[in-house]
C-alpha cells in the first residue's frame, strides 16, 4: 500500500481498498511521516516543508537538518487553509514525542518488495495511529497534484463537503506559488473540480432537508482545524459555491434574525421609526413563542436581527452626517457648542466600535492576527483614515491659532466620511457589484497616472524651460510644470505659449509679484515674445496627441474591461461580498451610535471584571454533540455516495466516455487477436522447424544407406543426386531475398513526380532504366524551372547564365552556403551540378534556393504513448509511440517540425515558427544528445537534375513521461501563425505524414523496438 502511494498507482491503491485494507490500521503517525519524507523533489510542497526545517534549524542554532515531523506539516498546512483553521497536528512535548519501535527500513516503489511488511512491525501499543487516516492520505495526495489517486481517497471521506473545500483551498494557493504555467493550470483545474464536488453533495443534501444542510454549513470540522465549511468555502474564495441557493438562503435566514424572510423592507423600517406597531401583526416570527402579539421578547427578537441593527446604524449614521454638515457651515464658533459637543460624543462612540472590531477574538488568533485581518478590509481602513483625520483636525480645532486651518481638515473629514456611505449600498442587488467596479477601476486609475504623470512632467518642464528664465519661486514652478499641464488636458491652454495673445500685463517681468506669474522671455525693444513659437506649439500638439486621444482612450479601454470582467459574474460577486456585510451587522451591538456605548459598556464588564471570554454566536459556528455530529456526518456521506453513483451514471451515459469504452475495448481486443495470431504463428515456426529437422534427418539417413549401397557395389551407372541439406536451403532463401531486394528500385520516386509542386511545370517522364546519368537517354529533354523567392534573402539567380554560374564554387564552401555534398564530390557539366541520384526530368533548380545540395534538419522527437494511469500502450508486444508533427499554413498533410537550413544557420526557420526564441539554445542541446538516424539524400518532391535536398534526421526521445526537458518543451511550443497546427501524434504506418518523413520514422520505431 505505501509502494503504490508513493509510486503513485492509484489502481493498486484501489484494488487495496476494495480487497478490505482499512486505514486506520494503515495510517499511522510512523506512516505518514514516512510519506512526507519520501515526496518527490519537485513538488512545491516539499520545497515549503524544507523551508520551515531551514527555519527550525537556524532558530535552534543546530548543525544537523531536522527530520521531517508533522507538526512540520502542520505548520505549512496553516498557511495554506489560513488563519481561521487550528493545527491539525499538534506539536508533541519532548517527553511525549512518537518514536519508532523499528527503524523504517527503505521501501522499494514497488508492490512485489518483501521490504513493505516492516512498515507494519509495530509492538503491541506503540504505533500512535491518527484520527482521520482518510483526511491525511487525501491532504498528502493533494499537496502533490496527484488527480486519481486524491480522487479514490476522497470517497473514502466522511467530511466530504469540508474536505473538498479544503483541498480547493490548498490547491489554490499552491497555484499562486507554482512557477511552472502547465502545473499552476492543473492545481487550479483540480480545485475547480472540488469546488463542485462540494456543490455536488451540498446540493444533494440541500433537496433532502434543508436545515440539516444548514448545519453542515456551520458545523465546527474537528478535523480540518476547528473551522466550518463556510468559512473554507469563503477562505478559498468559491464564489460558485458560497452562490449557492442553499447557502444564500442561509445567509438570508441569519439577516432576518428570527424574523420571518417574507417580511417587507417597509415595514421594517415602519417599526424601527415606531416601535408600537411589533404588538400588532405587521411582522411574523419564525419562532412560535414569539407569536403573541403582548410578548415583550418580540422587542429583542426584532431589534436584535441583522436587518434592524443595519437599518438603525443608517439612521445614525445619516444623523451624524446631517450634524457634521450643519457645524462645519453654520455653527462653528471659536468655543465648541453643545451640538460639536455631541459630534465628538458620536465619533468616540465611532472610536469604541471600531476598537471592539478590531479585539474581538472569538477564535483565538491572537491581536497581532486580528489586526492584519481588520486592516485587510478596505472599508476598515476609510474608517481609521476618517478618524485620523478627524482627531488632527480637532486638535488644530482647539488651539486658537490653528482654528481655520481645524476647519479646513475637519472639512476633508466629513468627505471621508461621506466615501464610507458607500459601503451601505453593498447590500443592494443592483449597486453593490457597482460600488466593486468603482473599486477595481481605482486600481486602473492609480497605474494609468504613472503613465500620465510621465507625458505631464516631461512637457511641463519642457515648456517651463523654453518660455521662462530662472523661475525661482517653487509655488509657481509647480504651477507652470504640473498644473497648467494638468489643466491643458481639459482645454485649459495657456494664451502666451504661441506669443499671439501674450499680455505683459498678466504676468510679471522680474517675477517679484506674488499673484502674478513670470513672464516668458521677450525683446526689450517692442516687450514681444522671442521664444520660438513653432517648437511650443509642436510640444502642445503632440502633448495633447498622446495625452487626450492616446492615454484617455487607453484608460476608457482598461475601464470597459474592468466593467465588462465584473459584470460577467455580477451575481456571484453580489452574493459572496453579501456574507461580509451580513457577518459584520450579526455580530454588531444593536444599539446604534451614539447610544452604542452602553453596549460597549456591558461588553467590558462582562470580559473586563468577569473574565467571560468572546463567543461566536452560533448561528454562523455550532459545535454539535458527538452523537448529533456522528449522525449528521453519515447522513453526509450517504449522500456524498449517492452523488458519486449519480456522476457515475452521468459519464457513462454520455455519448464521448461511450465512444472511448467502445474504443479501448476494441484496442484490448485487437490485441488480443494479435497475441492470438503471434501465438499460432510461433506455433506454426515451430513445426515447420521442426519438419525441417526431420527432413534433415532423413536426407542424412538416405545419404548414409546411398553410400553403404555403393561401397557394396550395388553402384548404378547415374551419378548419385544431390541430398540438401536444412542450411543449403536456408542460403538458398537468403540468397533469394537478396536478389529480391536487389530487383526493387533503389532509384527517387518523389522527385519524378509528373507535376512539379508549388507550379505548373510538368517533368520529362524518365523511366527506372534512364534514372542513372551513365545510362544514354538521347530522347531526353527536361523543360526549366527555378522559381523566385522573394522572400529569401540568399538564393540562386533566377534565370541563369554561364557567367552567373561560373561564378558558384561547387563541392566546396561558397561563403555562407554549404554546398559540400555528404554523397562525396558530385558531377558539374555546363555550370550545372548534376544530381547524385539520377535524373528527375526537370532542369533548373525548382523550388530551392540553391544548386547543388539543399541542406536540411529534421528532428524527430517521440515520447511512449501512456494510458491516463501513465502504463505505456503497446500493440503487437510492442510499445508504440507518439512524435510531434506540425502542419504549416496552406498545407494539407502533417509534417515533422523541421526543413531546409537558412545559410549560417544552426536551426530551420520551420522549426523556429513552433519553439518560442528563449528555447532554441535548450532544444540545439537535445539535438547534440540525439541519435543520428539519417545523413545524405532526401527523396523530395522539389529535386531537380541540378538541385537536391539532403538532410540529418536526429532521433530525441523523452523516455520518462516525467521528463523536465519534455515539460519545458510542451510550455515552449508555440504557433507564430493561427493557421500553425501542432500535436503529438501516434505513430504508425496510417500516419497522414511525407512518404520521405514516414521512412525517417519507420527507422526510429526499429531503433526503439517501437510498434510500426
Amino acid at each position: 500500500m505505501a509502494a503504490a502511494l508513493i509510486s503513485n498507482k492509484p489502481e493498486f491503491v484501489k484494488l487495496f481498498l476494495e480487497q478490505g485494507v482499512r486505514l486506520k490500521e494503515f495510517v499511522t503517525w510512523d506512516t505518514l511521516v514516512y510519506l512526507y519524507d519520501n515526496m518527490a523533489p519537485s513538488c512545491l510542497f516539499h520545497s515549503k516543508l524544507q523551508k520551515v526545517l531551514l527555519e527550525e534549524r537556524e532558530h535552534t542554532a543546530g548543525s544537523k537538518m531536522p527530520r521531517v515531523q508533522l507538526h512540520h506539516v502542520s505548520q505549512v498546512l496553516r498557511e495554506l487553509l489560513g488563519s481561521s483553521t487550528q493545527h491539525l497536528y499538534p506539536k508533541p512535548k519532548h517527553t511525549e514525542r512518537p518514536r519508532l519501535s523499528i527503524p523504517v527500513p527503505h521501501i522499494k516503489l514497488n508492490v512485489q518488495g518483501s521490504s513493505l511488511r516492516s512498515l507494519y512491525k509495530r509492538s503491541a501499543g506503540r504505533a500512535a495511529f491518527t484520527t482521520d487516516p482518510v483526511r491525511d492520505l487525501l491532504i498528502w495526495a493533494v499537496v502533490q497534484n496527484r488527480q486519481e489517486l486524491a480522487e479514490i481517497i476522497w470517497a473514502q471521506s466522511q467530511d466530504s463537503m469540508a474536505a473538498a473545500l479544503a483541498c480547493s483551498k490548498i490547491l489554490k494557493e499552491l497555484a499562486k506559488e507554482e512557477e511552472d504555467t502547465d502545473t499552476t493550470d492543473a492545481m487550479l483545474a483540480l480545485a475547480e473540480q472540488y469546488e463542485q464536488k462540494a456543490i455536488g453533495v451540498f446540493t444533494d443534501c440541500y433537496r433532502k432537508d434543508e436545515e440539516r444542510a444548514q448545519k453542515l454549513l456551520t458545523r465546527v470540522s474537528e478535523a480540518w482545524g476547528k473551522t466550518t465549511c463556510l468559512q473554507l468555502a469563503l477562505e478559498a474564495k468559491n464564489m460558485n459555491f458560497v452562490s449557492h441557493g442553499g447557502v444564500q438562503a442561509f445567509l438570508t435566514k441569519v439577516w432576518w434574525g428570527k424574523m420571518c424572510v417574507d417580511n417587507g423592507l417597509l415595514r421594517v423600517i415602519a417599526c424601527v421609526l415606531f416601535f408600537p406597531l411589533l404588538f400588532t401583526s405587521l411582522i411574523t416570527f419564525r419562532d412560535k413563542r414569539l407569536q403573541p402579539m403582548g410578548c415583550l421578547t418580540r422587542l429583542r427578537a426584532f431589534f436584535t436581527a441583522p436587518v434592524v441593527i443595519f437599518l438603525m446604524n443608517i439612521l445614525s449614521y445619516f444623523t451624524f452626517l446631517l450634524l457634521f454638515a450643519y457645524v462645519l457651515m453654520v455653527d462653528f464658533q471659536s468655543s465648541p457648542s453643545w451640538r460639536e459637543y455631541l459630534i465628538y460624543f458620536w465619533l468616540f462612540s465611532l472610536v469604541c466600535e471600531e476598537i471592539r472590531q478590531l479585539l474581538y477574538d472569538p477564535d483565538g488568533l491572537g491581536v497581532v492576527k486580528m489586526a492584519s485581518l481588520y486592516f485587510k478590509d478596505f472599508w476598515n481602513k476609510l474608517d481609521v483614515c476618517a478618524i485620523l483625520v478627524f482627531i488632527t483636525g480637532l486638535t488644530c480645532r482647539l488651539i486658537p491659532s490653528t482654528l481655520y486651518p481645524g476647519r479646513i481638515i475637519l472639512s476633508l473629514a466629513f468627505t471621508i466620511f461621506c466615501l464610507r456611505l458607500m459601503h451601505i449600498f453593498t447590500v443592494s442587488r443592483t449597486l453593490g457589484p457597482k460600488i466593486i467596479i468603482v473599486k477595481r477601476m481605482l486600481k486602473d486609475v492609480f497605474f494609468f497616472l504613472f503613465l500620465l504623470a510621465v507625458w505631464v512632467v516631461s512637457f511641463g518642464v519642457a515648456k517651463q524651460a523654453i518660455l521662462i528664465h530662472n523661475e525661482e519661486r517653487v509655488e509657481w514652478l509647480f504651477r507652470g510644470v504640473v498644473y497648467h499641464s494638468y489643466l491643458t488636458i481639459f482645454g485649459q491652454i495657456p494664451s502666451y505659449i504661441d506669443g499671439v495673445n501674450f499680455n505683459i500685463d498678466q504676468c510679471s517681468p522680474n517675477g517679484t509679484d506674488p499673484y502674478k506669474p513670470k513672464c516668458p522671455e521677450t525683446n526689450e525693444d517692442n516687450k514681444k515674445p522671442i521664444f520660438p513659437e513653432w517648437l511650443t506649439v509642436i510640444l502642445l500638439c503632440l502633448y495633447l496627441l498622446f495625452t487626450n486621444i492616446l492615454l484617455l482612450n487607453l484608460l476608457i479601454a482598461m475601464f470597459n474591461y474592468t466593467f465588462q470582467q465584473v459584470q460577467e459574474h455580477t451575481d456571484q460577486i453580489w452574493k459572496f461580498q453579501r456574507h461580509d456585510l451580513i457577518e459584520e451587522y450579526h455580530g454588531r451591538p444593536p444599539a446604534p451610535p451614539p447610544l452604542i456605548l452602553l453596549n460597549h459598556l456591558q461588553l467590558l464588564l462582562r470580559r473586563g471584571l468577569l473574565r467571560r471570554p468572546a463567543t461566536r454566536h452560533k448561528q454562523l459556528k455550532e459545535k454539535l454533540e458527538k452523537n448529533e455530529e456522528a449522525a449528521l456526518l453519515s447522513w453526509e456521506m450517504y449522500l456524498k455516495e449517492s452523488y458519486l453513483q449519480h456522476q457515475q451514471c452521468q459519464e457513462e451515459q454520455n455519448a464521448e466516455k461511450k465512444i472511448q469504452g467502445i474504443a479501448q475495448r476494441i484496442d484490448v481486443l485487437a490485441e488480443l487477436l494479435d497475441l492470438e495470431r503471434v501465438k499460432r504463428t510461433g506455433l506454426l515456426e515451430q513445426r515447420l522447424v521442426s519438419l525441417e529437422e526431420q527432413v534433415h534427418q532423413n536426407a542424412q539417413a538416405l545419404r548414409w544407406i546411398m553410400l553403404a549401397l555403393q561401397g557394396s557395389g550395388f553402384s548404378s551407372g547415374e551419378d548419385m543426386p544431390p541430398v540438401g541439406s536444412s542450411k543449403a536451403l536456408e542460403m538458398k532463401e537468403l540468397d533469394l531475398e537478396e536478389k529480391l531486394e536487389e530487383s526493387q528500385p533503389s532509384y527517387h520516386v518523389l522527385a519524378r513526380n509528373l507535376l512539379y509542386p508549388g507550379s505548373h511545370t510538368l517533368r520529362f517522364p524518365v523511366p527506372d532504366e534512364k534514372v542513372p546519368w551513365e545510362v544514354d537517354f538521347p530522347l531526353y529533354a527536361p523543360p526549366t524551372y527555378s522559381a523566385d523567392h522573394k522572400d529569401m534573402a540568399v538564393q540562386d539567380p533566377f534565370s541563369p547564365s554561364l557567367e552567373s554560374l561560373l561564378k558558384i564554387n561547387y563541392n566546396t564552401m561558397d561563403g555562407l552556403i554549404d554546398r559540400q555534398s555528404f554523397h562525396g564530390l558530385y558531377a558539374v557539366q555546363d555550370g550545372l551540378p548534376l544530381n547524385p541520384m539520377g535524373r528527375t526530368g526537370l532542369q533548373g533548380r525548382g523550388r530551392l534556393h540553391c544548386f547543388g545540395p539543399n541542406h536540411a534538419l529534421h528532428p524527430v522527437v517521440t515520447r511512449w504513448r501512456r494510458n491516463l494511469d501513465g502504463s505505456i500502450i503497446r500493440k503487437s508486444l510492442k510499445k508504440m509511440l507518439e512524435v510531434l508533427v506540425a502542419q504549416y499554413p496552406l498545407s494539407d498533410v502533417w509534417a515533422l517540425p523541421g526543413g531546409s537550413l537558412e545559410p549560417g544557420e544552426t536551426l530551420p526557420l520551420k522549426l523556429k515558427w513552433i519553439l518560442r526564441r528563449e528555447f532554441w539554445p535548450q532544444f540545439q542541446n537535445l539535438l547534440k544528445q540525439g541519435t543520428e538516424i539519417h545523413k545524405g539524400y532526401l527523396d523530395d518532391p522539389r529535386n531537380t537534375d541540378n538541385a537536391w535536398v539532403e538532410t540529418v534526421a536526429v532521433s530525441v526521445h523523452f523516455d520518462s513521461q516525467n521528463d523536465v526537458e519534455m515539460k519545458r518543451l510542451n510550455s515552449f511550443l508555440q504557433g507564430c501563425d493561427p493557421e500553425l497546427c501542432i500535436r503529438w501524434q501516434v505513430l504508425d504506418k496510417r500516419i497522414p505524414l511525407h512518404t520521405n518523413h514516414k521512412e525517417l520514422l519507420h527507422k526510429v520505431s526499429t531503433l526503439l523496438g517501437a510498434y510500426y
